[in-house]
C-alpha cells in the first residue's frame, strides 16, 4: 500500500509537469516577424536566396524556401501543401492555365530561361561532343519528365546516359563529387559553381527552360509581384539568367 505523502508529492509532480507543459505550450512561440513560405525549383536555390533577402529588407517578413524538383514541389502542393508562391522551372504549369493541377494564381510571372550545357568536374581532362556517345565515360542527366531532363532529350536525343536524377542540382552534385565524367546542368550550375566546368565551349541554344512564378495565396501576392520588378530581373541577370531565349 503506498504511502500518502508519497501520492500526494506524486499528485504534485504531475500538476507541476503539466503547468509547466503549457506555460512553454503558451509562452514559447516565435516572435519573429511573420513570413510567407515558398516552393522553389532547385536550379533556382542560389537566386532565390537573394531575391528573398531583397524582399524581406524592404517588407520586413520572413522568407521561408523549399527547394526541389519542379515536379515533386507540384505534388506537394496538389497535395494540399501550406504554400504561400511557387517558383518553377516548368513554366507550363502556370502559363497552359492548368487550373486542375494549382487552381487560378492570383499573379504569374515569366521569370527568366536557361540554357543547357554539358559540363565537367573542374578537375577534369577537357571533352569535346563526341564524348557525349562515349559508353567508357560516366553521363548523367536529369530524368525526363522533369524541365531539364525533357530539354536535355529534346537537345540530344538518346545518350548512353548512366544515371538519371532528379533534378539539375543532384546532377551538379555528382559532378562536384567526381562520381561523373560529364553532366548535363544549367548554364547558370556551370556559372555558379567552382568544381564545374563546361565541357568544352558552347554557344547557347535551345530548347530552353523557362521559369515562372506563381502567388497561391493573399500572403504571396506582394512577393510575386515583386520578381516581376526590375530589381529582381537585376538579380536574376547576376546568377546568369537570360530575360528571353537566347537566338
Amino acid at each position: 500500500m503506498k504511502d500518502g505523502n508519497s501520492e500526494a508529492m506524486t499528485m504534485v509532480f504531475i500538476a507541476f509537469t503539466l503547468t509547466l507543459v503549457l506555460w512553454l505550450t503558451v509562452f514559447s512561440h516565435d516572435d519573429g516577424p511573420p513570413g510567407i513560405r515558398v516552393l522553389v525549383a532547385s536550379s533556382l536555390a542560389d537566386v532565390a536566396d537573394d531575391l528573398a533577402d531583397e524582399w524581406s529588407s524592404t517588407s520586413g517578413l520572413r522568407v521561408e524556401l523549399v527547394t526541389g524538383g519542379s515536379n515533386h514541389l507540384a505534388a506537394q502542393v496538389r497535395d494540399g501543401a501550406p504554400v504561400d508562391a511557387f517558383l518553377t522551372a516548368d513554366a507550363d504549369l502556370f502559363l497552359t492555365a492548368d487550373t486542375d493541377l494549382l487552381g487560378e494564381p492570383a499573379i504569374v510571372h515569366e521569370l527568366a530561361v536557361n540554357h543547357l550545357m554539358v559540363a565537367r568536374p573542374a578537375v577534369g581532362p577537357d571533352r569535346e561532343p563526341a564524348d557525349l556517345h562515349d559508353p567508357s565515360l560516366v553521363l548523367v542527366a536529369c530524368a525526363t519528365g522533369v524541365p531539364c531532363g525533357d530539354a536535355a532529350a529534346e537537345r540530344f536525343g538518346d545518350l548512353p546516359v548512366d544515371s538519371y536524377e532528379s533534378s539539375a542540382r543532384a546532377v551538379v552534385t555528382r559532378l562536384t563529387l567526381d562520381e561523373a565524367d560529364l553532366g548535363i546542368v544549367y548554364a547558370t550550375d556551370v556559372a555558379a559553381h567552382e568544381g564545374l566546368a563546361a565541357a568544352w565551349p558552347q554557344e547557347p541554344a535551345c530548347p530552353c527552360v523557362t521559369y515562372a512564378a506563381a502567388s497561391l495565396s493573399p500572403s504571396g501576392d506582394p512577393f510575386v509581384a515583386f520578381l516581376g520588378s526590375d530589381r529582381a530581373r537585376q538579380i536574376l541577370a547576376a546568377h546568369g539568367f537570360d530575360a528571353e531565349p537566347p537566338r
